[in-house]
């Protein structure tokens, strides 16, 4: 039984460094891209009722994508890094459904919420700065 649960702390530590470097990425690469960027990301927002501040909007989100990638890196405050990037990930879902509408260009950010209530619900596994914080 050991054996099964060390292994399964190993796979979640992967999927977080996996996952939280593709993060950390994307958001890198948002917040470089600057205002036009921002303002574009950021008018995503409409879609959810909100126009108002388009490029805050966007570095929220750029911001979140960076350290909420930080966070599933670490492995510290983990669900509160996927419960934030969650709410990232159900305005992008909804962003291809709009602008795309097929199931191959929903994949991706779909498959990332999947994974963000993933971690939100089952956290950092053993090898993380969580386990470590919360002894």
């Amino acid at each position: 039984m050991e054996s099964i649960q060390k292994k399964q702390n190993v796979a979640l530590l992967l999927l977080r460094i996996g996952i939280g470097t593709l993060f950390i990425v994307f958001g890198i690469m948002k917040l470089a891209g600057g205002s036009a960027t921002w303002e574009a990301v950021g008018g995503s927002m409409q879609l959810v009722g909100i126009s108002a501040a388009p490029k805050f909007w966007g570095i929220v989100a750029s911001l979140t994508e960076l350290i909420g990638g930080i966070s599933l890196l670490l492995g510290l405050y983990t669900r509160i890094g996927a419960i934030l990037l969650l709410f990232t990930m159900i305005v992008a879902v909804l962003v291809k459904i709009n602008f795309d509408g097929t199931l191959a260009g929903v994949a991706s950010p779909l498959t990332m919420l999947i994974i963000m209530i993933f971690f939100a619900v089952g956290g950092s596994g053993r090898y993380s700065l969580d386990a470590r914080r919360l002894g």
